[in-house]
C-alpha cells in the first residue's frame, strides 16, 4: 500500500460505509429483514465495485476546502492545525513549557491562526508524516470526511430521486432518506475527532523524536 495515496487506500472502506447504509436504506423500507441479502451482497464483487465508483466519484464533487468546513463548522480558520497550540495545550501527551521552548513566539504565533497553521504543517507534521500512527489517523480523517460529504450528497440524490422519480421510488419512504443525513453527523463528528487528533499526534512524535535526538547527542557528549 506504500505507493498507494491515503485517499485511494480509502477506497474500499468508503464504498463500505455506502453500501451500509443504502443496506439500511433498504431494510427500513423492507417488511421484513432477510439474512440473504448479506450473503448475496457479499458474493456480488460487482455491486461493490459499481458502489466504489459512485462513492469514490461523490468524494470529489465538493472541494477540499467545504467539506473541511462542512466536519469543523468553521468559516474561517477551518482547520485543526489553524489551533495546534491550544489543541496540544490540552493533549496530556505534550510537555507544554517544552513546546513554548521549541516554538519561536509562541504567545504570538498562539494569536496568528494562519500562522499556527503553517508552522505546524512545516515543523510538525511534514517531518513525521509517514509515520505509521501519524498516517493511520490522517487516513482515518480522510476516510470519515469523505463518508461524510458522501453521506450528504446521497440524502440529496435520494430526496431528489424521490419527488422526480416518483414512480421508481414508490417502494422507498421519504423518512428512510433519514439514515443518510444522522450517518453524515456521526461521519462528521468521527472526522473531527481525527483530524484534532492528527493535530495533536504530529506534535507529540515530534517532540519526541526532537527530545531523543537531544538525549543522545548529550549521552555522546
Amino acid at each position: 500500500m506504500a505507493g498507494l495515496s491515503l485517499k485511494t487506500q480509502n477506497s474500499a472502506p468508503l464504498a463500505l460505509l455506502v453500501l451500509l447504509q443504502l443496506l439500511a436504506v433498504h431494510c427500513l423500507n423492507s417488511a421484513s429483514f432477510d439474512i440473504n441479502l448479506l450473503t448475496s451482497i457479499k458474493e456480488a464483487g460487482g455491486v461493490m465495485l459499481a458502489v466504489g465508483a459512485l462513492a469514490g466519484w461523490l468524494s470529489y464533487v465538493l472541494p477540499t476546502g467545504l467539506k473541511n468546513t462542512l466536519v469543523f463548522l468553521r468559516l474561517r480558520n477551518v482547520l485543526p492545525g489553524h489551533r495546534f497550540i491550544q489543541l496540544s495545550e490540552a493533549d496530556p501527551r505534550i510537555d507544554t513549557q517544552l513546546l513554548k521552548e521549541k516554538v519561536p513566539g509562541y504567545e504570538t504565533l498562539s494569536l496568528d491562526h494562519k500562522g499556527q497553521n503553517s508552522y505546524w504543517y512545516r515543523e510538525f507534521y511534514r517531518p513525521v508524516a509517514d509515520q505509521h500512527e501519524v498516517a493511520s489517523t490522517h487516513k482515518s480523517y480522510l476516510l470519515y470526511r469523505d463518508a461524510a460529504t458522501v453521506s450528504l450528497l446521497c440524502a440529496a440524490i435520494f430526496v431528489l430521486a424521490k419527488l422526480l422519480l416518483t414512480e421508481s421510488m414508490s417502494a422507498f419512504e421519504l423518512g428512510s432518506g433519514a439514515v443518510f443525513p444522522l450517518a453524515a453527523l456521526g461521519f462528521a463528528l468521527a472526522a473531527g475527532n481525527a483530524g484534532r487528533r492528527l493535530v495533536t499526534t504530529a506534535v507529540a512524535i515530534s517532540m519526541a523524536k526532537a527530545a531523543m535526538a537531544s538525549d543522545q547527542v548529550t549521552a555522546s557528549s
